[in-house]
């Protein structure tokens, strides 16, 4: 595999100094479960729901700091955001160019013609979106964005869509979508997560190995288990 650094950033009402958050099993998951030269990053930020657009550039360019660190170390980038998570991914892919390989993106609280941009722009090769048609947070962002979005305060519900979405640029998007999944069900402790890091760990070995044109094969997994594309929840 190559030398790789994913980096997490969590959502909001999150708090950074809960060692069991989910950014923090993140990274021992990677840094204890796959092999040398591939570590993993967190980036944690505290933010209510209603403030979260006050410093939402900043913290998008202290991510894309992080990210120039490990490019000019040769390494290659993997963003994984949850919800606002999301929405700091694409400010951050519009700041960095090219310099980010793929990107995961846990129930997105972003908008659609943002990676839509990215996408045309040819700043990343492969998008994952893990959504649900039943996420609440994501259908209340969608009918109260109408009402706050004029002030700044409204949420993208990319999450909501992500089949419509994977269909609209089927030569990077890749849509991994659980219609039994809430918002955070992704994150839960046991199983759950578990089962997460193993689709993130096979997508992204898949699209390290594959290049992106379409074709579906079996590939040799160095962890042991055989894979094939589309394997994830809810398929491609």
């Amino acid at each position: 595999m190559q030398r790789t650094c994913y980096i997490a950033i969590n959502g909001i009402r999150t708090c950074p100094g809960d060692a069991e958050g989910w950014t923090d099993r993140f990274v021992t998951w990677i840094n204890t479960r796959l092999p040398d030269g591939v570590v993993a990053e967190k980036f944690e930020y505290a933010c209510s729901a209603l403030l979260r657009r006050l410093h939402q550039r900043e913290r998008a360019d202290e991510i894309a700091k992080k990210v120039g660190y490990y490019r000019r170390a040769g390494y290659r980038l993997v963003l994984v955001g949850h919800s606002n998570g999301c929405d700091l991914i694409a400010r951050v892919l519009e700041a960095c160019g090219a310099e980010i390989d793929s990107a995961h993106l846990i129930s997105p609280a972003a908008d659609e013609e943002d990676f839509a941009e990215v996408i045309r722009e040819g700043l990343i090769r492969r998008i994952h979106l893990y959504g649900s048609r039943n996420d609440g947070a994501l259908r209340f962002a969608r009918a109260t964005r109408p009402l706050l979005g004029w002030l700044g305060l409204g949420y993208g519900s990319l999450g909501l869509r992500g089949r419509e979405f994977a269909r609209l640029f089927p030569e990077v998007a890749r849509d991994h979508s659980d219609d039994s999944c809430g918002h955070s069900t992704w994150l839960q402790r046991g199983e759950r997560f578990e089962a997460l890091m193993q689709s993130i760990k096979h997508h992204d070995l898949f699209d390290q190995q594959i290049p992106c044109d379409g074709i579906a094969r079996v590939i040799e997994d160095p962890f042991g288990e055989e894979w094939r594309p589309g394997g994830g929840e809810g398929g491609q």
